[in-house]
């Protein structure tokens, strides 16, 4: 496989060229300019996400320059790649059901299935793209479960932003041009053409697993495209994050093993399904798995599974010399703390494991739908690495929705607005005495700034909040700035912005008060 340009350069200048260098060099690089956000709204000019209002324009905004001070995290940048966006590919969503299959037809009033088309559906990973300003995002594994995903292709995209016109740019996938629309040189599809994985695949199969919904009762046959082209889907690995290493293959971390995978960056898997181990000897068995492995589903032994079902690598961080790779699963492994999710590390040159840590989620009270009080544990769903020993994790409630716009409510429903949504930095080198690894807090993700009113009538007296039900992807651009994006479990998902309709891709820079160590 040849090699860019960008993954030929020594890996210090190569990391900050992919992040874009510092200060206004990274703004232009991303396609900011001082005058374009001093003379505009930003986000105004985006398009709504489906079911949403038009936003009105702001009127004279302030300026927010790269280099501005800030005193608190502030919005930057706001980008948003409608939620009805898709690219041609087979027919998909036929096996999509339960309150998922409700919400889509019945609330948010989708026919399904989605003929000849894949959304392109919400993300779960970002990183550095071919070049400068140029990031691959990740697609999450098709429509919530294993079993409504096997006609659900996985794709990373290669994506840039235009964040005057507030929109998401294709770009070539290999080269990082810009392109017109999203066409297949825009992305990748993973697959499996050498047989790499060590269970059957729905390519193997003559017939979809189960029975369809849409149409509902039927047996359908394998889509051609699948079976010849031996693509995964979002049957056969959840893909929740992604990390680029050295050679300029791709990682990525699966939830339904939970497995780690590498691909090149053509979208082919390398090598056989990396299992993790129980490192920390919780139970009987020797592995972590959840009731989703396709091997225990498989051999009708998911009673050994030792890790709650989408409990798998949310998180996947590659330390700044790209030597490790750090993964962290969603929830706890059973006979653990509730609190405890372990951080695995994985050694890129001997292929092995080597030891892990401890990160301690925090927890809120809340009434739920039957109107008891209920403690709820957060979750962590992506961290990134700011050198060798620093960590940036995004830890958040369940919640969706901003309270303040009052169409959702604070609690007393079975989804209430989102409460906590946050950014912690982590270094491997603070344990405190229960063995945990210590937080310090970053970013408030309810409480952004903006004093451009980047984000239009989504800010409210000077506050942005980012009160998405899965923030699952952050990147690093630069030591003062963060890029997020959600994801938005199309098409049934639970709405952050609207309640009448599925939320957008919302991709968003902020600028941080303290620089932050990057190597």
């Amino acid at each position: 496989m040849s090699q860019s340009r960008e993954h030929a350069l020594p890996d210090t200048t190569r990391r900050q060229l992919l992040r874009g260098g510092l200060g206004a060099t990274t703004l232009a690089m991303l396609g900011v300019s001082t005058s374009l956000l001093a003379g505009c709204g930003g986000g105004d000019d985006a398009p709504p996400a489906a079911g949403s209002a038009p936003v009105p324009p702001a009127t004279n905004p302030p300026a927010v320059t790269p280099e501005a001070e800030v005193k608190a995290p502030t919005l930057l940048g706001r980008a948003v790649l409608p939620a009805d966006s898709f690219v041609a590919g087979p027919t998909s969503g036929q096996f999509i059901s339960g309150g998922d299959y409700d919400r889509a037809t019945n609330v948010y009033r989708y026919a399904l299935p989605f003929n000849a088309r894949q959304p392109m559906q919400g993300f779960s990973a970002i990183i550095p793209g071919p070049k400068a300003g140029t990031f691959y995002a990740l697609q999450d594994n098709g429509f919530g479960g294993r079993g409504a995903s096997p006609d659900a292709l996985l794709h990373i995209y290669a994506v840039s932003f235009d964040w005057a016109a507030g929109r998401v740019v294709p770009v070539h996938f290999q080269t990082g041009a810009p392109l017109a629309a999203f066409t297949p040189e825009s992305y990748i599809r993973l697959s499996d053409p050498d047989r790499r994985i060590g269970y059957p695949i729905v390519a193997d199969m003559a017939s979809y697993p189960g029975t369809s919904v849409s149409p509902a009762g039927q047996t359908i046959p394998v889509d051609s495209a699948i079976v010849n082209g031996r693509l995964l889907t979002g049957y056969d690995i959840d893909p929740e994050s992604m990390q680029l290493d050295a050679s300029g293959n791709l990682w990525i971390g699966d939830e339904f093993g939970p497995f780690l995978l590498k691909f090149d960056r053509q979208g082919r898997l390398l090598a056989r399904e990396v299992q993790m181990p129980n490192l920390r000897r919780l139970g009987a068995n020797p592995l972590v798995q959840t009731p989703n492995n396709p091997y225990l589903v498989a051999n009708g032994t998911t009673a050994q599974a030792n890790l709650g079902g989408s409990g798998g690598l949310e998180s996947l961080a590659i330390n700044a010399s790209r030597t490790r790779l750090y993964g962290m699963y969603e929830k706890e492994v059973a006979g653990d703390d509730v609190r405890s999710r372990i951080i695995n590390v994985f050694n890129l040159g001997t292929l092995n494991f080597e030891t892990s840590y401890r990160y301690r989620v925090g927890s809120g009270q809340r009434l739920n739908g039957d109107g008891n009080l209920e403690t709820e544990y957060y979750s962590v769903n992506d961290m990134v690495a700011v050198n060798d020993r620093e960590f940036l994790v995004v830890e958040k409630d369940s919640g969706a929705g901003d309270v303040r716009t009052g169409k959702f409510a604070a609690s007393n429903t079975w989804r209430n607005a989102a409460r906590f949504k946050r950014i912690f930095k982590i270094s491997l080198d603070r344990v405190d005495a229960d063995g945990f690894l210590v937080k310090e807090e970053v970013a408030d993700l309810m409480q952004l700034l903006d004093p451009a009113r980047l984000g239009a009538s989504d800010t409210i007296d000077g506050v942005f909040a980012y009160p998405m039900e899965c923030i699952e992807a952050i990147a690093i651009v630069d030591a003062r700035t963060l890029l997020l994006v959600n994801d938005n479990n199309y098409p049934g998902g639970s709405p952050s912005r609207m309640p009448s309709g599925v939320d957008a891709n919302e991709f968003v820079m902020i600028r941080l008060p303290k620089p932050l160590a990057v190597a």
